[in-house]
């Protein structure tokens, strides 16, 4: 990042518009050629200052050298816990809600097998929906359980899906093991999140386990990158 004072100036101008709300969250700032012309300030100043605020996630470029305060998601996730998503939207004060797109019980595929720990040829229900806050789609969610554990027909209402099998089994879902993964425009999920096709996702694939390490629920759940921030508290070893 820059040392330089006129690099910094411009930044503190900015930054200042953005914090008085004079700019707001998607709000295009002033061009190169407005800025010179308030400040006095050469253009590669500019140009720099602008960047290292766009290399902080202040700023953000779009198409067609249009650069705009970048809006903040108004969700947060954390990774070092067991969160549902039920919880994230109503932490901020919103409804959440269930949009179902399917409810089916199926043969386990060869990988379904591997994750869940099950027998060949069993019967797995697999639970597509969408997660909503106020109406509004934020996570597409797909999910895969025992059908002996929980049939499709025990979970048709807006709770999480955590309660509702802990609500139908003698055992608690105490952790899970969580990859993580950028992804970029997918047809069927992005138009089911109302995704433009430059929005990217976060895609959380967990094995969710009980207290005894017995695979129990493995989930695909793909996030709205606009909308929800992860967060994670690191220990340095």
């Amino acid at each position: 990042m820059s040392t330089n004072a006129s690099t910094n100036f411009v930044k503190n101008w900015i930054l200042e518009k953005i914090q008085t709300a004079e700019l707001k969250p998607g709000d295009a700032i002033p061009n190169e050629f407005e800025i010179k012309k308030l400040l006095n300030i050469n253009y590669d100043e500019i140009e720099k200052a602008i960047h290292e605020l766009v290399t902080e996630q202040i700023l953000s470029q779009k198409t067609g050298d249009v650069t705009v305060v970048k809006p903040t998601q108004p969700y947060y996730y954390p990774l070092d816990e067991l969160v549902s998503i039920t919880k994230m939207i109503e932490k901020n004060g919103e409804v959440a809600g269930t949009e179902f797109i399917s409810l089916d019980e199926e043969v386990a595929t060869l990988k379904d097998i591997e994750v869940l720990n099950l027998e060949k040829d069993a019967s797995i229900s697999v639970i597509e929906r969408v997660r909503t806050a106020n109406g509004e789609p934020v996570v597409y969610c797909l999910d895969k359980i025992a059908t002996d554990l929980f049939a499709c027909s025990d979970y048709r209402s807006n709770s999480s899906i955590l309660s509702a099998i802990e609500s139908k089994v003698e055992f608690k879902i105490t952790h899970a093991n969580t990859s993580i993964e950028s992804i970029s425009y997918e047809p069927y999920i992005s138009e089911i999140l109302n995704s433009e096709p430059d929005d990217a996702m976060m895609l959380l694939t967990q094995v969710h386990y009980n207290e005894h390490g017995t695979p129990v629920l493995y989930s695909l759940n793909y996030f709205k990158s606009s909308l929800v921030k992860f967060r994670i508290t690191r220990n340095r070893i």
